[in-house]
């Protein structure tokens, strides 16, 4: 079963991120795979945002990894995410990306009855390998890795289409500004004016030139959490995980995020960010309008960073903990900027994204 709540298409938040789902047990998971996929194996869970996922060990060979989505996920949308892999497989085959395993019945992905009234998406890939960036040890050299691995991605992906691929993510950019509707989770103060000058920004310099920024399918989330590192050589990549915020945006999107975040948590947090840019400009150099908006676009990510979770937050209570845990650093990071002069950072990314 699933519990809805409030869907507030309004605010740019939908209804994949307005319902909490109950988790699948890894007993039901066993199941599907053995159903769908002809595999037997032991299923162990593994966090996610809304999403039911596991590590399936067979008794023999290699791991693969299943996912169970939200209830909330569009059918369409899942199949958007599923193409994706098998087309970037197909383009770029060099690319550490997890590589689809079909059903019995050859397809990517199937819908599924889990319980009365709860129909899902399953989806079984390849296990990639690796720890999570975000568990540390950062380089520089990793951080330049990532950014020319994002490069190659998005190269990957010109050639992509799908009929689901503008549909509304709750986390695309370009819907940013329909999040002043919930600038109230955050109550008067000084947080709130402080988000709140983020998103005039964003409609003040971003919107008035979107027509003309060049648009494509991108990742939409390439963070720590989905950047697999070598556990014994951390300047290397082994693999970037989790396409289920996937949709056809600006490519200046696509970069500003991942190199949000990047940022480090110290006085200077832009660093690690410059070290990603100057990754990505080795593959892939942006545009003059694309480099003067990626300030704007990296704080409209770190705004959207903390409302959407804040917002879920309030209506999961139970969920608090999970869902705003990067809360105090993004403010941390947003008070460091703030105490660095504009013209600087402009500067400084702008000369990163040439080098």
């Amino acid at each position: 079963m699933f519990h809805p709540t409030i869907d507030a298409p309004e605010t740019g938040i939908g209804a994949g991120l307005s319902v909490v789902a109950e988790p699948v047990d890894a007993r039901t998971a066993e199941r599907i795979a053995v159903e769908h996929y002809g595999i037997i194996g032991t299923a162990t869970w593994l966090a996610g945002e809304k999403d039911s996922n596991f590590r399936l060990a067979p008794e023999a060979g290699t791991a693969y990894f299943l996912k169970v989505l939200s209830p909330g996920e569009d059918p369409a949308v899942s199949r958007l995410h599923s193409n994706a892999l098998i087309h970037v497989a197909q383009a770029a085959p060099d690319l550490p990306l997890p590589r689809i395993v079909p059903t019995r019945a050859g397809e990517p992905d199937r819908r599924i009855t889990v319980a009365p009234d709860d129909c899902r998406t399953v989806r079984l890939t390849t296990f990639t390998p690796g720890r999570s960036q975000a568990a540390g040890p950062r380089t520089d050299g990793q951080r330049r890795a990532a950014g020319a691995l994002l490069a190659r991605l998005q190269r990957a992906l010109e050639g992509f289409t799908s009929p689901a691929a503008d549909h509304h993510s709750s986390w695309d950019l370009r819907h940013a500004g329909r999040l002043r509707a919930v600038l109230d989770v955050f109550p008067g103060g000084e947080q709130r004016d402080r988000l709140a000058r983020v998103l005039d920004a964003f409609e003040a310099r971003i919107v008035p030139a979107l027509p003309e920024l060049p648009h494509q399918v991108v990742h939409n989330d390439l963070g720590g959490d989905n950047i697999l590192v070598d556990p014994d050589d951390a300047d290397r990549i082994t693999g970037v995980i989790d396409f289920g915020d996937m949709v056809r945006t600006a490519r200046l999107f696509d970069v500003a995020i991942a190199a949000a975040y990047q940022l480090g948590l110290d006085a200077d947090p832009l660093g690690p960010a410059l070290a990603f840019l100057r990754g990505y400009a080795s593959v892939t150099v942006l545009s003059e309008a694309e480099v003067a908006l990626l300030p704007t676009a990296i704080r409209t990510r770190m705004a959207l960073r903390l409302l959407i979770p804040e917002w879920r937050a309030r209506r999961f209570p139970e969920r608090r903990d999970y869902l705003t845990r990067n809360s105090a650093a993004v403010w941390g990071q947003f008070r460091h900027l703030d105490a660095m002069a504009p013209e600087a950072i402009d500067a400084a990314i702008a000369e990163a994204c040439c080098s």
